[in-house]
């Protein structure tokens, strides 16, 4: 990485001319609505990027969940994008606090960095940070963790800005359906549906037993993140950005009274979320699969 500093500043730009057409399908996106999605530039490819970007992560203490080449996957069904690449890591010990104040932030957790080539061939970094992460839940603690979380990021990034932006809950649009099942059968049953319906499971995310792997507490909150990439291909060719919240995620967790529930964003939020306008029948396929995977969870 030359001086050791990754990047420069966003630049998002339109396709306008026949070169860039030819380069892949994909279609530049409009801007994120907020200020919350962080992109900054780099000089490398996507490859190298990730090549040096990894081990800093594990140096650091971070754990490699996901390493999710969204552009090989996209080849392997005859698809066409831009590299595209989310890498998925974390701490438990930062998290799980984070996860003490409102299990649901599990659902953002861990961590994502996704790099990618825009339609100038130039590489771009993006990622929430913690203060844009916790601001969806309500969380303001512990402050700590917090500003660890945002100084790691833009120094892995080489990143100026720090803060993050201050975002309007999401909430009130998580979908959440209440589980007759214990947590442990909630989630067995939702990793045999997914599979039974021909997904792809990328990761499995036990919050609960990672806490306890570093002697801390959390009521059972698990995360399975899964995919299709012929149906996520499509929304990233309209814009890449939304590959930061692909693939796809249920979370199951019990509360304090012993409920359990499980619980996802649909298409059409994340859609909304990176500006996609143009893909209405993907988005009423992928919630319906999202519906029915849910309701055969909670079936009796």
């Amino acid at each position: 990485m030359k001086n050791g500093i990754y990047f420069l500043v966003l630049s998002l730009l339109m396709l306008g001319c026949a070169q860039n057409q030819q380069k892949s399908n994909t279609i530049t996106p409009p801007a994120m609505r907020t200020s919350e999605f962080i992109t900054v530039s780099n000089d490398d490819t996507v490859s190298q990027l990730a090549t040096t970007i990894i081990p800093q992560l594990e140096e650091k203490g971070f754990k490699i969940i996901a390493n999710i080449d969204h552009s090989n996957a996209a080849t392997k069904v005859g698809l066409e994008l831009r590299p595209t690449r989310t890498i998925i890591f974390g701490n438990p010990k930062g998290g799980t606090l984070l996860m003490q104040q409102d299990q649901r932030i599990g659902l953002d957790l861990p961590l994502k960095l996704m790099m990618w080539e825009d339609a100038a061939g130039d590489t771009q970094v993006s990622y929430y940070n913690a203060t844009t992460l916790t601001s969806r839940y309500g969380i303001t603690e512990p402050q700590a963790v917090i500003a660890k979380v945002n100084g790691a990021l833009a120094g892995f990034t080489g990143n100026t800005q720090i803060e993050g932006a201050s975002v309007t809950s999401i909430t009130d649009q998580l979908i959440t359906k209440k589980s007759p099942h214990t947590a442990d059968e909630t989630f067995a049953k939702l990793q045999e549906v997914v599979t039974s319906k021909g997904l792809h499971t990328m990761a499995v995310v036990p919050h609960d037993k990672a806490a306890a792997s570093v002697d801390l507490e959390l009521r059972p909150t698990r995360v399975l993140i899964f995919g299709n990439p012929k149906v996520g291909t499509l929304l990233m060719q309209s814009n890449q950005s939304i590959g930061i919240d692909l693939p796809l995620k249920i979370l199951v967790h019990e509360d304090e009274n012993g409920a359990v529930y499980v619980s996802y964003f649909d298409a059409t939020f994340l859609t909304n979320r990176h500006g996609i306008t143009d893909k209405d029948e993907v988005v009423q396929k992928v919630n319906a699969a999202l519906d029915g995977i849910t309701n055969a969870v909670i079936a009796e």
